[in-house]
């Protein structure tokens, strides 16, 4: 029969090795690379890495000021004042031939 003592100790022993496993890290080799396949997705999907240094004196072509200023307030007041929203029930109800 066993003691009640030697019950206790392995069940102490039981708790304490349950206890320790929760805090042993169990992925150290993906924990050392993280974010890397990220890195390399973005450096393989990016043409040309030194754009931004290359074009910052680079005046954009194609819009003129007051345009550009109106585009950029219209932009800054859709957050202000959000479409609303129609009701999803409407669509494709309108009268279809």
């Amino acid at each position: 029969m066993i003691s009640r003592e030697l019950m206790k100790r392995s069940a102490l022993g039981l708790v304490t090795a349950i206890c320790v496993a929760g805090c042993v890290n169990p992925t150290p080799v993906f924990d050392a690379h993280a974010g890397q396949s990220l890195t390399t997705l973005r450096a393989q999907q990016t043409l040309n890495p030194d754009a931004p240094m290359a074009n910052a004196k680079r005046i954009p072509e194609g819009m003129d000021g007051r345009a550009a200023r109106e585009t950029l307030e219209r932009y800054q007041r859709s957050f202000q004042q959000p479409e609303k929203q129609t009701d999803g029930f409407t669509i494709g109800s309108g009268n279809s031939r």
